[in-house]
């Protein structure tokens, strides 16, 4: 296979792998790993398609020989450490992602994981750290800004609103924006705001059990029994079985 087939052969694979047709994917892998064993991007590339596929065993294997081969790739060990942080190994995940920030101080997703993972180690002042230098690189990642507005919502740091605003500035069309801000204002209180955020959606057209749920939260912290009651109901309407929304009606009674 010449130098131009393999680059050909690459694009196909990711192609494919974006699409979610690992099967496809992993078979072009194989073939280029078949020419050239000691192909690093091949072995990165296929180990992110078994940890798609929650084969962390062959996962690992993989990006091991990806980073044997080039250990200055930075990208290698922050996926090989998200990696890591699947398989519960939370602080040997986070040695391999400060590792892939040694050799680029620059790369986001290496900042963003950090988040997520001292989020999950309960750390949380690193983790509002890293998700901040995060945004620092990429200020128009919904996720960061999102998941930063649910940690800081978590330790009553009122940024958590700056950051939800922008979370729906960079996805107007979608649900869990205006939702996680209108639970945020719920939480605070502040029960006439979340009913706009709520309403927005279902102006939207995008109504769901959660909404609907929320909506009756809103009107149940403004006194309005009759309204609260009518969303609960929405609620379980489109899902009979959604324990939240049947407790927040029988609590009505």
């Amino acid at each position: 296979m010449s130098k131009f087939l393999i680059k050909q052969a690459f694009a196909e694979a990711m192609d494919l792998h974006k699409q979610n047709r690992f099967d496809e994917a992993k078979v072009i892998y194989n073939k280029i790993l078949t020419v050239n064993d000691s192909e690093p991007n091949a072995h990165h590339l296929i180990s992110l398609v078994f940890m798609a596929e929650g084969d962390f065993v062959n996962a690992k294997k993989h990006i091991e020989v990806a980073i044997e081969k080039a250990p200055e790739q930075a990208v290698f060990h922050s996926n090989y450490g998200s990696l890591l942080h699947s398989m519960g190994e939370h602080q040997l995940a986070v040695n391999s992602i400060k590792k892939s920030l040694k050799l680029d101080k620059k790369l986001f997703q290496s900042y963003y994981s950090l988040g997520i993972i001292y989020t999950d180690m309960n750390e949380h002042d690193k983790a509002v750290e890293s998700y901040i230098k995060a945004l620092e690189i990429n200020n128009e990642s919904s996720e960061a800004h999102n998941n930063l507005a649910n940690l800081f919502s978590y330790l009553n740091n009122p940024e958590a609103e700056y950051h939800y605003k922008k979370t729906i500035e960079l996805n107007s069309n979608e649900i869990y924006p205006r939702l996680n801000m209108s639970n945020y204002l719920i939480k605070n209180n502040k029960f006439e705001e979340s009913l706009r955020h709520l309403q927005e959606i279902l102006d939207m057209g995008l109504e769901s059990k959660e909404v609907y749920n929320s909506l009756g939260v809103s009107y149940k912290g403004l006194n309005d029994d009759k309204n609260a009651s009518k969303m609960f109901k929405k609620s379980l309407q489109i899902e009979p079985d959604f324990s939240l929304a049947q407790k927040n009606l029988d609590s009505l009674d």
